[in-house]
């Protein structure tokens, strides 16, 4: 029995994993895009994944910790911005046409029910 926890990526006290694939308008959005889920109720940590080049993400509570908190999250989503050498941030082209709505930063208004167990939810950015 702990082989297939351990095999199905679980931690043991984490008690859920998600993954999927974020999209915009009816594409994979490219790598870059920062997912967080804030599980709501007290004292309930965020879980967060970039994206890949595929639009894939896999939620973490941090580097060593893959999951999220069962329950009700609400869903932000950013693009992960870094300074060149001249200190200047500067998009990577496939990310300079991708423009995410208002309804899902800071204060999104997206939320997403977590089960526990392994979960796959895909997100389709609606512009």
């Amino acid at each position: 029995m702990l082989a297939s926890v351990v095999a199905a990526g679980c931690q043991p006290g984490v008690g859920a994993t998600a993954t999927g694939v974020v999209s915009f308008k009816g594409q994979p959005v490219p790598a870059g895009v920062m997912v967080q889920f804030q599980p709501q109720g007290p004292n309930a940590s965020p879980s967060i994944a970039v994206t890949d080049e595929k639009g894939r993400y896999d939620l973490r509570f941090n580097a060593r910790i893959r999951g999220v908190l069962p329950g009700e999250s609400v869903v932000s989503l950013s693009i992960v911005t870094e300074p060149n050498p001249e200190g200047k941030v500067v998009l990577p082209d496939a990310l300079k046409g991708l423009k995410i709505p208002a309804a899902y930063g800071d204060i999104s208004t997206l939320k997403k029910t977590v089960k526990p167990g392994a979960n796959v939810i895909d997100i389709d950015i609606v512009p």
